[in-house]
């Protein structure tokens, strides 16, 4: 499968910050909950200030940025975007955090086996052309028994419904396929309400915008109604997998 540029951040600059960090207005709740996600699934896994953590795709350095925030881990992130590895780097300055970022080509990165407590790749794995290629070279980087948080959006349609995505999949075959390499995930989530996804993204110039703003601000309150998992509704765009490496699955090609 054919690879799409990813052309967002010639076009809007390192825009994840201000969706994590932003005022009322600049937030997009639905972003912030995924890293929140991903980052309390690491917590709960036992990661913290003496982990070393890789983001793959990493972008302009956000996600990886609240991991720093919030664990205290030593951080690592790769991306094929030069201008995101450039954001990442300028952005951890400005904020006086530690990690190294580097742009690499294609799926192997300069790494040795094991070196990492635990990676996370969210959102990133419906973008590429040969993700088992991606999670062969993720499981080698991984320490024995280390995690991987994996997300990505729940497939709805035939063809995916973003154009920048390659596949997408449903939740089942998103285990299945994982589950090859790594064997079963230790957890599966679906999380992100379709119903406030619909609220928040409304095409209606009045509707959309009450919508954005009331969800930001229960959001600013402490409450994101997109950190919600599969308890009582029926639809969710995002699904995670918590990953472990073991020892007999992966190392088969």
């Amino acid at each position: 499968m054919t690879e799409i540029e990813f052309k967002k951040y010639h076009q809007k600059g390192a825009y994840h910050w201000n969706e994590y960090f932003g005022g009322l207005r600049q937030i997009n709740a639905y972003t912030k909950a995924r890293y929140d996600i991903v980052a309390q699934c690491l917590i709960d896994g036992g990661l913290g200030r003496d982990s070393h953590v890789l983001d793959v795709g990493c972008g302009d350095g956000a996600l990886a940025g609240v991991l720093v925030s919030r664990l205290g881990c030593r951080l690592s992130g790769v991306d094929n975007n030069a201008l995101a590895i450039e954001f990442a780097l300028v952005e951890f300055a400005k904020r006086g955090f530690a990690g190294d970022f580097q742009m690499v080509d294609g799926y192997q990165y300069a790494f040795e086996d094991g070196t990492f407590d635990a990676i996370v790749c969210s959102e990133v794995i419906e973008h590429v052309g040969e993700p088992e290629t991606m999670l062969r070279e993720i499981w080698r980087l991984l320490k024995p028994d280390g995690i991987l948080i994996l997300t990505t959006p729940i497939r709805f349609t035939e063809l995916p419904l973003d154009p920048m995505h390659v596949q997408e999949w449903f939740v089942d075959e998103f285990v299945a396929f994982s589950s090859g390499i790594f064997g079963a995930p230790e957890r599966i989530l679906r999380t992100h309400p379709v119903i406030w996804y619909e609220a928040y993204s409304h095409a209606g110039p009045i509707l959309g915008r009450v919508g954005r703003l009331t969800i930001n601000a229960v959001t600013k309150l402490g409450f994101n109604p997109f950190v919600s998992f599969a308890k009582g509704w029926r639809c969710y765009t995002t699904q995670a997998l918590v990953l472990r490496k073991r020892a007999c699955v992966g190392a088969h090609e």
